[in-house]
């Protein structure tokens, strides 16, 4: 299940004008998880809701005022970790403004659940 190119007007970066004015930071995420019991009964509730999951990231963004890039893809790779049934995140964030002559500059993560004790 994933999302692509999120676009969230936020703080972010070390700068000191990105301390003060919002910039786009695209987002793009991906759960992974069985979508066999989703698929198989057409029950909305067994599946992953990407839109959730969207607003979530949104609103960590947005709230958040990170400094780097790593920081908010961590932040988010554990918030969706945490809320979501998936058992591996790939997240990447990216400022499409930060270099005149790049498209974007960003970070890619990919994290997994932790295992329980026992589990």
């Amino acid at each position: 299940v994933f999302v692509r190119r999120l676009v969230v007007q936020a703080i972010l970066g070390i700068h000191p004008h990105e301390r003060v004015t919002p910039q786009p930071v695209r987002i793009s995420f991906a759960m992974a998880t069985d979508t066999r019991p989703a698929a198989e009964s057409e029950d909305i509730a067994k599946a992953v809701d990407y839109a959730r999951a969207a607003e979530r990231v949104t609103a960590l963004t947005r709230n958040g005022q990170f400094q780097l890039a790593e920081t908010l893809a961590e932040h988010i790779a554990a918030l969706l970790l945490a809320e979501f049934a998936c058992d591996r995140v790939r997240v990447e964030v990216e400022k499409p403004d930060a270099l005149a002559d790049a498209e974007s500059v960003g970070v890619s993560i990919e994290r997994r659940r932790r295992a329980t004790p026992g589990g």
